[in-house]
């Protein structure tokens, strides 16, 4: 039987009820927290949405479906109801309700919000993001992928995926090229050889760190091929280059691996574009997995040859222009990396793929989602590509901006350093993805009610400071794992609290649903400011001891929510502030 006293569960003994009156499934019906506690303690929308399926009356039908519901699986918490306005049912629940929602917290512990997602949705997802050339350092834009990146996957987890987080590892074509001939010309300066860097390369200073640690360990073993060509990086030999570039290539991502980690963003799997590249088979002149993932489209008819080059038909899936795969040099494209690195994911197994990319990236997505569905099994729901855009960084009111090649970059690292990791990531996560978001350094590092992350922190030093509390000047008021919590009256105060803790396994259903850990933030500071009204009103260590038990539980129960809130933003859970 549907648990009622888990809101999640109410809410669906009511689709339950719903679709008994109507005679059919009710889609999108909501439950929400009326604005005044005289309409009720929840409200539903189920009559207004089922209406036209039913159709009758809306007033009518929610009053077939309350008096369905409240006979039933609502007996026992519902202590009355109303229909109001056009059709919404609001209830008001028993005290029983309350107490029994908070016995399930207690119960449940550091579970408490998680597999929330239904047995036939949970799938084995891969999600890679961050997914950068390793060409410099990382910077405020990628941080923000990266925490989105990693909190998505952290409530995908939580919700009941399987979830791999990948790095994709831009290690092949022009670009890198390019970074190659930058390093190799600050190596050359390095030796007092002119040679400077193309006007095209990467200009930034941090080029001039590794090439100090390549001329450390290489000593003078470029320095003829650097004379020979100088003053043009453009003339150094393709066998130089390449050392350099794959010497740079390993550098940057010992470093990207660092700054990730001080991120609490880890991945599970790293994977090389130019790995793609390698390995047994040939088709069309490539091997590795690009070659059989010319031969799988070949062999599906969907490549030609023109004008020298060699073509994907993905106007057959959507595009508006087909796309070239195989250049007249017989260089390949991204696009065709691009296509093989997917065929190899579905070829590990995964059952739904994400990709995360940033806002340059947007009109790639049509041509990238022809060419999956053109992959076998030919289906273009396993594949979700989801666009972030930028994060303007603001110090005193004004706009740092960044440009990796320049090297005019404010880093990860030192975005860290500025504000700690915990701001960093809380505030990075502050608005959906798909908007642009500001970041105040100023605010970030503010120990007052103004910040976000200070106030959603703060609630939580202060419960583990009352729990403290209580264990030195009445330890048997603290609830006893699987003791029954006793029967109290509960305040106003208490009862806003608990609805708002009974909310949380359904912000993380609809945050993982959405792709949206937005929305756990905006919950924590909701959830913060819950407690903060409690605790200026109910006094914890009352003088009845029922009520202290029963209030240190909903101290505990907060301090978990909060915790496990913040631990799936990648956020810490200080005990002291």
């Amino acid at each position: 039987m549907t648990d009622v006293y888990d809101l999640a569960g109410l809410k669906a003994s009511l689709e339950e009820a719903a679709a008994a009156v109507i005679g059919a499934p009710v889609a999108g019906a909501e439950l929400s927290v009326p604005p005044r506690p005289e309409l009720g303690d929840l409200s539903a929308n189920a009559a207004l949405v089922g209406a036209r399926v039913a159709q009758r009356p809306p007033r009518e039908l929610a009053a077939e479906i309350a008096r369905t519901w409240a006979e039933g699986a609502g007996c026992e918490v519902c202590e009355r109801y109303e229909i109001a306005g056009p059709g919404f049912l609001n209830l008001f629940l028993s005290p029983a309700w309350y107490g029994g929602a908070l016995q399930r917290m207690l119960d449940r512990g550091a579970a408490y919000g998680g597999d929330v997602l239904p047995a036939a949705e949970r799938r084995r997802v891969n999600i890679e993001f961050v997914s950068v050339n390793p060409t410099g350092p990382l910077h405020v834009g990628h941080a923000r992928y990266a925490s989105y990146g990693d909190a998505l996957c952290r409530l995908s987890a939580f919700a009941g995926h399987d979830v791999t987080r990948e790095f994709y590892v831009n290690d092949w074509g022009t670009q890198m090229v390019k970074f190659g001939q930058s390093l190799a010309a600050r190596y050359a300066q390095r030796l007092g050889v002119e040679m400077p860097v193309p006007a095209d390369g990467y200009q930034g200073e941090y080029l001039l760190d590794l090439a100090d640690q390549l001329r450390g360990e290489v000593g003078e073993r470029y320095l003829d091929a650097v004379r020979e060509a100088a003053p043009d990086a453009g003339r150094l030999p393709a066998d130089v280059v390449d050392a350099v570039r794959y010497w740079g290539r390993d550098r940057v991502l010992d470093q990207f691996r660092g700054t990730l980690e001080q991120l609490r963003v880890p991945f599970d799997v790293w994977t090389s574009e130019s790995t793609l590249y390698d390995g047994p088979g040939e088709h069309r002149g490539f091997r590795g997995e690009v070659g059989k993932a010319l031969a799988q489209m070949d062999a599906e008819g969907l490549l030609y040859d023109e004008e020298g080059a060699v073509w994907l038909r993905t106007t057959q899936y959507g595009d508006d222009k087909d796309r070239v795969l195989i250049r007249q040099t017989g260089e390949s494209t991204y696009f065709l990396s691009d296509i093989a690195y997917h065929r190899d994911k579905l070829d590990r197994g995964f059952e739904h793929l994400i990709d995360i990319w940033g806002a340059d990236h947007h009109g790639y997505v049509a041509r990238m989602k022809a060419a999956f569905t053109a992959l076998p099994p030919h289906d273009p729901d396993a594949l979700e590509l989801i666009i972030g855009q930028l994060v303007n960084l603001l110090e005193s009111g004004e706009q740092k901006r960044m440009s990796k090649r320049r090297g005019d970059i404010v880093t990860i690292d030192d975005l860290v350093e500025a504000i700690g990791v915990d701001a960093a990531r809380f505030f990075l996560v502050g608005r959906s993805h798909d908007s642009t978001l500001d970041l105040d350094i100023g605010l970030a590092v503010e120990e007052s009610s103004k910040n976000p992350v200070y106030y959603v922190q703060y609630a939580h030093a202060r419960i583990c400071s009352i729990l403290r509390n209580v264990r030195e000047r009445a330890p048997e008021t603290v609830p006893q794992p699987a003791a029954s919590l006793p029967e109290v009256p509960i305040e106003a105060a208490e009862k806003a609290l608990i609805k708002a803790l009974s909310r949380f396994p359904l912000v993380v259903l609809d945050a993982t649903r959405r792709r949206a850990p937005h929305r756990m933030h905006t919950y924590l500071g909701e959830l913060a400011a819950e407690f903060h009204g409690f605790y200026r009103v109910c006094r914890v260590l009352a003088d009845d001891p029922a009520v202290s038990t029963f209030r240190t539980g909903l101290c505990l129960a907060t301090r978990q929510t909060l915790a496990t809130g913040l631990d799936l933003l990648g956020v810490g859970a200080p005990d002291a502030m």
